[in-house]
């Protein structure tokens, strides 16, 4: 009875009105004030409650310093769940969840989970709770992708957050795409037209993406032989995201001396569409700008 549900006038918008019904007594809702989500989050873990506050990602970004200051200096276990992740499809460039990758990334002690199927939603969920520190599960506003769990999850649900490829170390392929959350769709879209131009493509999708060096470790374990070419591919923008910090971190490592490196994300761009653009196309990480892309580097 320790878990209690925070929103800050969302409830209907995050899915919280079924633990409102259930559990009023732990369910708080602040009104407008994400920062104030925030801290009373921090609050109440310390007072030895397990908060869990979600928070659309384009409004988690009001409460940064509260994140901060208040939950992860003091390594407070606060869940925070990121709705909307990604790019908006419907709301357009307001409602954006592009920047949480790369602002969460920042902060010391804080594990960012990105679930790509309903089952890994609720396996992360799990794990971000019993973490016992600073953690957020981010999840897009979309149905899961069956190539993907067909890909990616043949035996069912997994049990712990981890890194998956879709080929084995000792059959490691030219090109290999790194890859988290509903762009691992697109992932699989791109390693198709990759392998149909004459190069074998192979994918990695991460259940989790910091800590960076835990995420380097597996990756690490997954690759046999230095492929040509590893691509990270994130809706999210490129400044301080997955990608960069991932590259960097395996640079460090002298993973890139016999391998080229591509970081394929939204890049210094808010991607407003043009007419008749989609918001991937405007963010340049549509599949087929993607494919161009490797393509052109190979």
């Amino acid at each position: 009875g320790k878990i209690c549900a925070i929103t800050a006038a969302m409830s209907r918008g995050t899915g919280l009105e079924t633990f409102r019904k259930l559990f009023p007594a732990r369910f708080f809702d602040v009104g407008i004030a994400e920062e104030h989500a925030v801290t009373f989050a921090a609050g109440l873990a310390a007072g030895g409650m397990r908060p869990v506050a979600a928070i659309y990602s384009t409004f988690i970004q009001r409460a940064y310093d509260n994140i901060l200051h208040d939950v992860a200096l003091q390594s407070l276990p606060v869940m925070l769940c990121i709705d909307r992740a990604g790019l908006s499809v419907g709301d357009g460039a307001t409602h954006h969840g592009i920047f949480d990758v790369s602002f969460l990334s920042s902060i010391p002690g804080m594990t960012i989970y990105t679930p790509a199927t309903y089952d890994a939603l609720e396996m992360t969920f799990r794990a971000a709770l019993a973490l016992g520190s600073p953690a957020a599960v981010r999840y897009p506003n979309a149905v899961e992708s069956d190539e993907v769990k067909k890909k990616f999850y043949p035996d069912g649900a997994p049990v712990s957050p981890g890194v998956r490829a879709d080929f084995t170390p000792a059959d490691t392929p030219d090109v290999v795409i790194a890859v988290h959350g509903r762009m691992a769709a697109e992932a699989v879209a791109v390693s198709r037209e990759v392998n149909r131009a004459g190069y074998r493509c192979g994918l990695i999708l991460c259940e989790y993406i910091k800590p960076y060096t835990l995420l380097a470790d597996e990756i690490q374990g997954l690759i046999g032989k230095p492929p040509k070419l590893f691509v990270t591919l994130e809706e999210e923008i490129r400044s301080g995201g997955f990608g960069e910090n991932l590259c960097d971190t395996l640079e460090r490592r002298g993973f890139f001396d016999k391998t080229d490196k591509l970081i394929i994300a939204t890049d210094d761009s808010f991607a407003v569409p043009a007419a008749g653009q989609t918001v991937y196309e405007a963010a340049g990480v549509d599949a087929a700008a993607v494919v161009r892309q490797i393509l052109r580097r190979l």
